[in-house]
């Protein structure tokens, strides 16, 4: 299956691996869709073979971001017409969450690889020979290894961490509720964090993601499970949140997050400074340079503290290698109080 459409290897696909799903005959209870984008199959029709910023093909790699993102819809929108050809419609709607969810996984599946050669060079002290990422600064320690978390929507990152910080937060969720409040958490789409000792001999961290076919995408974003209630309060990293883009709707959403992170974390469970990243595929035309200046709202009323963005960085991924090179500088700034 290539990466671009290729009507030979549509028509070889099982029904069921399609990047379509015709509904017409099966539709859905209060909607009138008649075709459906499969966005896991989209993923894995347009990278069989490698992940964005890890192939041998180097024309792959330095692609633009944008276009690796939106190839997933192209090809189901491409595969539509070839099946369907008078028929075929999907919304606008549908398709931006398709690019939406290509943005989130392809970025989650870039870090995880880095992060992967990360673990390895941390325990092993191996590293390619060739290729395009520079060798890590830091000095390598096992306890330096960290997990790369695709969280799933409406999760409560709170569950991440150890009982003993999972039962504040509930003793102070229950403070509120007995006055009538609620400190409802909003989770960010990924969270980068230091992998626990009991961890550190299993492989599955060291082992890079060979393709985006959906056993891997699975593997991917099922990896939360294992780390739950074992993160200590200050051994999350980052907190990243993957808009598509920065509708004054949405523009918001990520400030609260991160506040709430920062308020939990530093303020009930006296972690350091907690960053908080949005990654986003376009920002011109909006005030979201300026709006996430924004100071942290727990460092503003914490005298004793310092002062700093709840956002810090608004960010536009130019390629794949550029994302994976950014985490590795990172984490040789981040984790060098990691004994």
């Amino acid at each position: 299956m290539p990466f671009i459409f290729s009507p030979e290897a549509t028509d070889a696909l099982d029904a069921a691996d399609r990047c379509i799903e015709d509904r017409r005959n099966n539709p859905i209870r209060g909607r009138k869709t008649k075709f459906r984008i499969m966005s896991a199959n989209s993923l894995a029709y347009t990278f069989p073979d490698y992940v964005p910023g890890f192939s041998p093909n180097k024309v792959r790699n330095d692609m633009p971001f944008n276009e690796f993102v939106h190839q997933p819809l192209n090809n189901a929108d491409e595969e539509g017409k070839h099946l369907f050809p008078k028929d075929y419609s999907v919304s606008s709607n549908a398709k931006a969450k398709v690019v939406g969810d290509s943005f989130e996984i392809m970025s989650c599946a870039i870090l995880w690889n880095i992060a992967a050669r990360w673990n390895t060079y941390m325990v092993e002290g191996a590293w390619p020979q060739r290729t395009p990422y520079q060798r890590p600064t830091a000095e390598r320690s096992q306890a330096r290894q960290i997990a790369v978390l695709n969280l799933p929507r409406q999760y409560d990152w709170v569950k991440l961490l150890t009982p003993d910080a999972t039962n504040k937060i509930k003793k102070l969720r229950k403070e509120l509720a007995d006055a009538g409040l609620r400190l409802v958490t909003s989770t960010p789409d990924a969270a980068i964090v230091v992998l626990p000792e009991s961890h550190w001999a299993d492989e599955r961290w060291r082992t890079e993601l060979p393709d985006l076919q959906k056993p891997h995408q699975a593997e991917l974003q099922h990896a939360y499970r294992h780390l739950q209630g074992q993160i200590e309060p200050g051994e999350i990293l980052l907190a990243v949140a993957f808009k598509r883009s920065l509708r004054s709707d949405r523009l918001y959403q990520p400030l609260y997050e991160a506040n709430i992170m920062q308020l939990l974390l530093e303020g009930q469970l006296n972690a350091p400074r907690v960053e908080f990243e949005v990654h986003t595929l376009e920002q011109k035309g909006t005030r979201a340079r300026t709006t996430y200046e924004a100071a942290s709202l727990y460092s503003v009323l914490e005298p004793a503290r310092d002062k700093h963005r709840a956002v810090r960085d608004l960010y536009v991924p130019e390629n794949a290698q550029e994302l994976a090179r950014r985490l590795l500088k990172f984490l040789n700034e981040r984790t060098s109080w990691i004994e």
